[in-house]
Order: C-alpha cells, then structure tokens, then sequence
C-alpha cells in the first residue's frame, strides 16, 4: 500500500520558482464541457452506426477544451523538461506533478508508490550494478509514483496511466541560431547528462491536462457527471525498472475500487503527425536483458594452443546464436536476438583474457515465445562453450523482464472509435507491432487494456514537424527516434493526446454502466 504523506522533501524554492511559469486556463473555458458531460451521461448510449447528437457535442467540447489549454500544456511540459531524472530517482519530478495537482484543488493522491525491492540495481548513468544504498549513489529506493481517484469512489474504475522518468543521455537538441542563447533554451535539460529522450514528459502533461479537465466536472456538492471512478497514476521507473510492475504489486490495479480498464499512450515520431495509432493484440514485444560470462583459461596471445580462447568462443557465440530465430522459431512469429556488448581482457596487446562477458537483448511478441529465445539463449551458449574447451561461467536475466503488451480485443472498438475521434483523419491509424517494449504490459496483464501511439513526426510530404519546441523554437525536426540526444517533441500532440485521454475516460465509464459489466 503506497505513503499518504505527501512529499514534504525541501526543494529550496526552485519549485516555487517553476510553478510561476505555468499559465493556468481561465476556469470559464471548462463550463461548455461540464455541461455536454452531463447530457453525455444522462443520453443513451451511442454506437457506430448511431451515433447520438449528445456524443458530438461532448467530442466537440473536448477538442475546444484540450485546444485552449494548450499554452499551460506546453508551460507544464518545459518546466518537466528541465528536471529529467533517472528510474527510481523521480523526486523532483513526483514533486512538480504533486504540486500541480495541488494547485487544481485535488489534495487526495497518494505518493510512494513503485518502490525499488531489489537490493541491487543497474544504474543506467554509470552501467555499474550498484547497492540500493551504496554511499554516492542517487537512487533512493524510488517510492515517487503518484496516485489520485477521481469520482464517486465506487466501481466501475478505469486507469489512465503516464510514466515519469528520463534517461541517461546528454541533451544535444538543436536550438535555431537566432534563438541560442535565449530564453528558449531555459527548458533544456538543467541534469547534464540525463534528458526526456522518451517523451514521458509530455505523457505527464498530457495526463496532467486530462486531470484538469476531468477535475473542471466536479460540481459544487463534489459529485461527477459521470458514473464510477477515474484512477490517474503518473509511474516512475519505465526505462528498465519495471515500475508498474511495483505499483500493480503494491495494489494500483487491485485496491478499491478495483480497476476494470487500463489505458495508456507514447509519442511515436515514426506516425505522422495527427495519426493515432492503435491495434488489437500484440502492441509492443515482450524483454529480457541477459548477461552471460564465458570462463576460458587465459595467457600469452604467442602461444594460443596453451589457452582456452574466450573471445574466439565469443565471436562464434555471436554467429551461432543467428539461427535461434532464423532457424529457433515458428517462420510466422517474430523474435530479435541482439548482442549488444562483449568485454575481455584488460587492453593488453598479448595477453589471452581468461573470461568474456557478453550482453544483449531479446526479444519476441508473446511471453511463451520470449521464454523460448530464453532457453535457447543458454542452449547454445553452453554447447558453444563446450565447443572451445570452455564453459558457461554464469547466464543472469533481468530481475523483472518485460511481458508483451496486449491490447485486448474486447477494447478494441472503443480504443479505435476514440483514436479516431481525436486523430485528423477521423479515423485510428492501424499499425503494426513493435519490437519495443513497455513496463504498460504488466498493467495489461491485470486488466483489459489498450495502449495507443500518438504521431509526432511529420506532414506526410517528407517534411519533419517543425513546431518542435513550439511557438518560439522554430524549425526544429521532430521526426528523430526515440532515445536520440537529439529528439524533439512536437508540442503539437500534448492536446490531441489530452483528448484522447479524457475520450477513453469518459467513454468507457459510460460503456461500463450501460452494460452493467462493473456488476459482478
């Protein structure tokens, strides 16, 4: 069960100092969409082919709505920006969201969520495996995750999910030459070496400008327009940590009101921009990291046939290890088996090193097939080893690998009607699965859920999105790939991705009341 105490940790001001840029909304603009919300509800429920005069206006309402909110979307995401922090390391940054929502008038989250269990970790900004509490070590035991219901606090209960954490990447996004130098470059990284290269800062304003909008329902008595329970959760630890892992452990999925529908969502600078993305089944791979050591016999490199050779067993590892997919695995799955770093010896010329270490990922579109590569991984190291006069020393996996994110098929018509309802074409973007991978799977793998991709990048006709850094960064491309020094964001997508947010809210609590599947 996570803390009710806030986070009183003293930030010396620099809070008080970042909450002064954010430009709030004036509170008439949400009136409109209180009021479509409660015809909405009170309304019978619309379907495709009959779609209810109340269903257009309430989309009508959150487009206007999620559009003139924009310029405190964007004043959120900058001051988000400047404070990347690393997996289990969020403090600054649950303080800037738990501040915001305070200033909303919402006092009842919840913080220390998604703690970090394990005593040993891998700090990403070091690539050292560490004790939690190692002297030097900035990783605190995490605890920084963020929770709040919104609505009656009775079932039915759908979850809106945004993750929190940066990664270890010195920023090195462009900035205009005519604007180096000024204000716009207060919004780069203020962490040297650590920068939101994923885009989880803009996840976070997205979910923070859906709450506000949400919150904007509440009547004077405090009751809702709609039925049931919104649960907002902002998740620390995605890059590596496995955060929603800790929270669904910890009970955001299970506590009361239970949750019956979770959703989330990722900037993808692959789609266009304005498309969204959705598919049912396999959205994202299931992933493991591995790490394996083969133990040789080491000495002089002139007299090889007196060693055991681990870096020849290691280049043949490399080459063998091709046929786990290729020749492994059913021709109709997909599967990556990618070696990503081997290390021997100390740099001496001469020497044959004794050991090798040799690291990578794979990776699959379901857990059994996952498993598979798993076993298979081990197989042929081991055989490969024996081949050499080697053997396999030691074969470690993540603590906490990725499962695949399934977006389910029963979700499926609601997820695309409201990608459609927010994209430009009017209609979802199919896509296909991705061999990335997202902690959103364990959540998927306690509730129905879908998981969408918001286009960022371009116009279609070869051109990358050049509102960029917004208003005042000009031409700034924001088609580069995710986890690039130099990636942008198109502040374009944090509206369209509000509105997604508060279509998937508001539309699937109404579902589940209609229908009565909230009722055991």
């Amino acid at each position: 069960m996570a803390e009710e105490k806030k986070d009183d940790h003293h930030h010396d001001g620099w809070l008080d100092d970042e909450m002064k840029s954010i430009q709030w909304p004036i509170e008439q603009i949400e009136i409109s969409l209180k009021q479509a919300a409660q015809s909405f509800f009170a309304s019978s429920l619309a379907t495709e082919t009959a779609p209810t005069n109340e269903d257009d206006v309430l989309q009508s309402c959150i487009n206007n709505q999620s559009v003139s909110i924009e310029p405190f979307l964007i004043s959120i995401r900058r001051v988000l920006h400047r404070y990347p922090e690393l997996m289990y390391q969020e403090r600054m940054t649950s303080q800037i969201v738990q501040r915001i929502l305070t200033d909303m008038g919402i006092t009842n989250y919840t913080v220390g969520w998604a703690k970090n269990i394990h005593s040993k970790y891998y700090n990403p900004a070091t690539g050292k495996i560490v004790q939690t509490t190692e002297k030097g070590e900035e990783n605190d035991g995490g605890g920084h995750g963020v929770v709040v219901d919104i609505g009656s606090g009775q079932e039915p209960c759908i979850l809106l999910r945004a993750d929190m954490d940066a990664l270890p990447i010195v920023e090195e996004t462009p900035l205009p030459p005519d604007q180096q130098g000024s204000d716009t470059a207060k919004f780069h990284s203020n962490h040297h070496g650590k920068m939101h290269a994923c885009g989880h800062d803009a996840h976070m304003t997205m979910l923070l400008g859906a709450t506000y909008l949400i919150k904007s329902l509440e009547e004077s008595n405090g009751e809702f327009p709609f039925p049931g329970t919104i649960r907002i959760i902002f998740q620390p630890a995605e890059e590596g940590g496995a955060g929603a892992k800790r929270m669904r452990e910890e009970g955001v999925l299970s506590n009361s009101p239970p949750v019956k529908y979770a959703f989330g969502m990722h900037v993808w600078p692959t789609l266009l921009s304005g498309q969204v993305g959705v598919r049912s089944g396999a959205m994202l791979a299931a992933q493991d990291n591995f790490t394996l050591v083969l133990d040789g016999v080491g000495g002089h490199a002139a007299f090889p046939h007196l060693c055991r050779d681990p870096v020849v067993a290691s280049a043949a590892f490399v080459m063998n290890v091709q046929t786990l997919v290729s020749r492994g695995m059913n021709p109709l799955e997909s599967g990556v088996v990618s070696i990503t770093h081997i290390d021997a010896g100390d740099g001496a010329h001469n020497v044959i090193p004794a050991k090798a270490t040799i690291r990578g990922t794979i990776r699959a579109l379901s857990d059994d097939a996952l498993s598979q590569l798993r076993e298979g991984l081990v197989h042929i190291a081991t055989k490969t080893a024996e081949a050499h006069g080697l053997s396999l020393a030691s074969s470690e996996f993540a603590k906490d690998s990725y499962p695949a994110t399934m977006n389910d098929d029963g979700l499926f018509p609601l997820a695309s009607k409201c990608a459609g309802l927010v994209s430009e074409s009017g209609k979802h973007t199919p896509v296909d699965p991705t061999m990335g991978a997202e902690d959103f799977g364990y959540l998927a793998q306690g509730v129905p859920a879908a998981f969408f991709f918001l286009g960022q990048g371009g116009d279609g006709n070869g051109d990358a999105a050049q509102s960029g850094c917004g208003k005042c960064c000009g031409r700034v491309p924001t088609n580069l790939s995710l986890h690039h020094p130099e990636f942008n964001l198109d502040e374009e997508v944090l509206k369209r991705g509000v509105a997604l947010f508060l279509n998937l809210a508001l539309r699937s609590l109404k579902e589940l009341s209609e229908t009565g599947e909230d009722e055991e």
